[in-house]
């Protein structure tokens, strides 16, 4: 209410800064809620994982044989090795890890790249290959039989062989052929992976007798939350935290809350008339078990 030449008029009321000791100014916030920042976070980690995902593989990869002598070497004795033989410098290869098929190298820049690329025929003598990172697609091959009979008798179906008739059958270049899982040793069948650079045609049979191929896919784990027990992730779960005495989310969460079924009776260790009560009882129990054992040889006596 604003005075105005004696007469009470309404007016617009202002707020004034309270002013404070540490800042000159008491400013009043609301804390974000726990919630909002977990979806924030897990929004930020989504976009970071899809930029990864669209970034090209700039990776150079060490092929090497199973039994090849540098196999067992550290990452940084083979980087020793590459820069002795493609007379590079050391400082332009970045991080190398160990893969399946040898090691996988991340040169510093474009134009560390480019130089290990041209020098990679120095790998030639040594039984070693530089490539770039393959898209490869896998290709699952079901039930291949484990030998085939032909005039000269059975032969068993190898690497190399099952390799041809993929090859001939799908009329595309085959990468590499795997054995998919650990087979039984006397499995009349096999499940192989093979791995095309051109994606080829869906459906042929090798040997005739095998399963029909398929693009393999990796089974994807279903997630499972522990808080709501749903499938969903724990992280981006909005219900509410069940009870930790019967599980439910509809009442209060503490111990003393009339809603909760399973809420303890009694707080505390027992009192002494409670332990007389508890030691009677366990007495008669007890009294009862002996004279049924009694019975029992009394029993066992006069039928002797």
């Amino acid at each position: 209410m604003v005075a105005r030449n004696g007469n009470k008029k309404s007016g617009t009321i202002v707020p004034v800064a309270i002013p404070s000791i540490a800042t000159g100014y008491r400013h009043h916030s609301r804390l974000p809620n726990s919630q909002y920042q977990s979806r924030e976070t897990n929004k930020i980690k989504i976009k970071k994982k899809l930029e990864n995902e669209k970034r090209p593989d700039d990776r150079l990869f060490v092929r090497l044989p199973a039994d090849h002598k540098w196999r067992p070497l550290s990452p940084e004795g083979l980087r020793e090795i590459i820069s002795k033989r493609l007379s590079v410098f050391p400082a332009s290869i970045g991080l190398i890890k160990p893969v399946r098929s040898g090691f996988a190298l991340s040169p510093c820049s474009n134009e560390s790249r480019e130089n290990l690329l041209a020098a990679a025929g120095g790998l030639f003598m040594s039984g070693a290959t530089l490539e770039t990172a393959s898209n490869w697609t896998p290709y699952l091959v079901p039930t291949v039989p484990r030998s085939i009979r032909t005039v000269e008798g059975h032969i068993e179906i190898m690497k190399s062989k099952l390799a041809d008739e993929i090859e001939r059958v799908s009329s595309k270049r085959l990468a590499f052929v795997k054995i998919h899982g650990t087979p039984k040793s006397d499995a009349p069948h096999k499940t192989w992976i093979a791995f095309f650079i051109d994606t080829p045609r869906v459906g042929f049979r090798g040997f005739d007798e095998s399963g029909v191929t398929k693009v393999f896919k990796k089974k994807q784990p279903i997630e499972f939350c522990k808080r709501c027990n749903g499938h969903h992730n724990s992280k981006t779960c909005s219900c509410a935290p069940p009870f930790g005495n019967c599980g439910s989310t509809r009442h209060a969460q503490e111990d003393y809350s009339h809603k909760c079924l399973a809420r303890p009776t009694r707080a505390g260790n027992p009192t002494k008339e409670q332990l007389k009560v508890y030691r009677k009882a366990g007495d008669r129990e007890y009294q009862v078990v002996l004279r049924a054992i009694a019975a029992e040889a009394k029993a066992a006596i006069a039928e002797d």
